[in-house]
């Protein structure tokens, strides 16, 4: 039986159609049954199907399979458009070249290496089966996306060819959906398209980059000891600042080594900064009152420039906050009314520690006005104290020598008579010993120094002069207190400071090198 004939505008009508559908469908059936039931495009070279379409890329191999119902002497050819709007063959083959597929329809394969450079973009693709040399009898189109290299199918700033071969999705913008195109990713942050946090540290690409202006590569951006993802979903803290309260601690050593919080300055709330609690004071950062004394370590610092490491800073017996707040007495004076009895002896021994000698402490059977009295004693006694703080520095060190003076004396003076040194402690053969300490109501003369005498003492038993980690050795102080007093001492011209790099020599007037002198001093 002849082949029924159709004309060519039938056949543009039909493949018009079929491409505007997207899908692949018989178009004629000969009379002897032919039709093209599929039209099919596989291999490396198919990137994606999406809405019926297939996306293509051109340096990719792919194939294209024609399935056709029906048997006889009949080829199939496969056509596209180019760019120009004109159709190029792709090729001719036999029904039945390929063999049949799992329905029994005759199939033929093309294979492409790659596809034609002038035919990317939008195409159709369109199997015609005829008779050799005749008219077609069968045809069906499939509609597809070939990709080019250099192309760029999502708008993402990366090319197609670039896409592929890092694994990202060459029709979605930004493949791992952190907030952050793919072409960026690569291009601009080095960061991975496919993973959604690049560096581990438990925040997203996007919101390092788009939020906390942190490195998405880095899992601790400000080198502080925290994670960036902790230090914004834990601790509240700036990823991208060491030290986000600027209290002279990191915050990962606020965090993991004093426990301290990294957005409050002062954790403790007792005056002091936590930086300057552990780098300058010695203190405690987390409690306010390091040394128990009764006195906040700011106020003993800032105040009352007490040690906020000692509780009892002048070693008289009695704490810090019980000489501030209850007896009134100079928490750094052991003896703070110059009677030669130390603070916490006459307190034990019911005598007024600042006031004169031989005041007692008002007991219970004074009456108002007898209170009003003694306040008013004290009150006097704090107002000469004041007026004669120079004064008694200078007594001070006369004391001493008259102390040492009283020893060599006395030491003379048994050697005379015979006796032992035990004998001259004791007030000679037979006599009564003499209290030896300031438990027994009698300090030792270093106790009766005030701070000043005390540094001078130093540099006297050392020619005159001592490094300033030296006079912290010699005076049991912190060296906080060391460098008040050294301070205080030098505005008031009574030491000067040499500075010897990274630390300092501390030195009488008289005794400064004379390479340290100015050409202005005099010999």
């Amino acid at each position: 039986m002849p082949v029924k004939r159709i004309s060519p505008f039938v056949w543009a009508l039909v493949a018009t159609l079929l491409v505007v559908a997207g899908g692949v469908s018989p178009v004629v059936v000969a009379a002897d049954g032919v039709e093209v039931r599929a039209v099919d495009h596989t291999g490396a070279g198919v990137v994606a199907t999406e809405n019926g379409r297939t996306y293509v890329a051109s340096w990719r191999p792919s194939t294209v399979s024609v399935a056709v119902a029906g048997d006889g002497d009949y080829e199939v050819c496969l056509r596209t458009d180019l760019d120009d709007g004109s159709t190029t063959s792709l090729g001719c083959e036999p029904l039945g070249s390929a063999g049949a597929n799992a329905t029994g329809d005759q199939r033929v394969d093309f294979e492409f290496e790659t596809w034609p450079a002038n035919a990317t973009g939008d195409r159709t693709v369109t199997a015609v089966v005829r008779p050799g040399g005749g008219e077609p009898v069968a045809q069906a189109s499939h509609g597809v996306t070939v990709l080019a290299p250099a192309g760029d199918a999502d708008g993402d700033g990366l090319g197609n060819r670039d896409e592929l071969d890092r694994g990202t999705d060459v029709l979605v913008a930004d493949t791992d959906t952190d907030g952050v195109p793919d072409g960026e990713e690569v291009n601009r942050y080095e960061t991975d398209p496919t993973s959604t946090d690049t560096d581990g540290d438990d925040l997203s690409d996007g919101v390092e980059i788009n939020e906390q202006g942190s490195n998405p590569t880095e899992t601790d951006t400000d080198g502080d000891g925290l994670d960036d993802g902790a230090e914004v979903t834990t601790h509240g803290t700036d990823p991208t600042t060491a030290d986000t309260d600027g209290d002279g601690l990191d915050d990962g050593a606020e965090v993991n080594d004093y426990e301290t919080n990294p957005t409050a300055t002062d954790t403790d709330g007792d005056g002091l900064d936590d930086g300057p609690e552990v780098n300058v004071h010695e203190t405690n950062p987390t409690a306010a009152d390091t040394d128990g004394d009764g006195l906040d370590d700011g106020a003993e610092v800032n105040r009352y420039e007490t040690n906020p490491t000692e509780a009892d800073t002048d070693g008289d017996g009695l704490d810090d906050g019980r000489e501030v707040n209850v007896i009134g007495t100079d928490p750094n004076r052991g003896d703070t009314d110059g009677d030669g009895r130390g603070d916490g002896a006459e307190v034990e021994a019911g005598t007024d520690p600042s006031a004169a000698p031989g005041s007692v402490v008002g007991s219970l059977e004074l009456g108002g006005d007898g209170w009003l009295l003694v306040l008013a004693v004290a009150a006097v006694a704090v107002a000469l104290l004041v007026v004669g703080a120079r004064v008694r520095r200078t007594d001070a060190r006369a004391r001493l020598s008259d102390v040492r003076s009283l020893a060599t004396d006395r030491g003379d003076e048994a050697a005379a008579n015979g006796e032992s040194a035990d004998a001259v402690r004791t007030g000679g053969t037979g006599g009564a010993a003499r209290p030896e300490s300031a438990a027994d109501g009698y300090p030792d003369a270093e106790e009766l120094l005030d701070d000043e005498t005390r540094v001078l003492r130093l540099l006297d038993d050392n020619g005159g002069q001592l490094r300033q980690s030296k006079v912290v050795e010699g005076t049991g102080w912190s060296k906080s207190k060391v460098s008040r007093v050294l301070s205080r001492m030098a505005e008031e011209g009574t030491v000067t400071k040499i500075n010897l790099g990274r630390e300092n020599l501390i030195a009488r007037p008289e005794d400064v090198p004379e390479h340290a002198r100015s050409p202005f001093d005099e010999s």
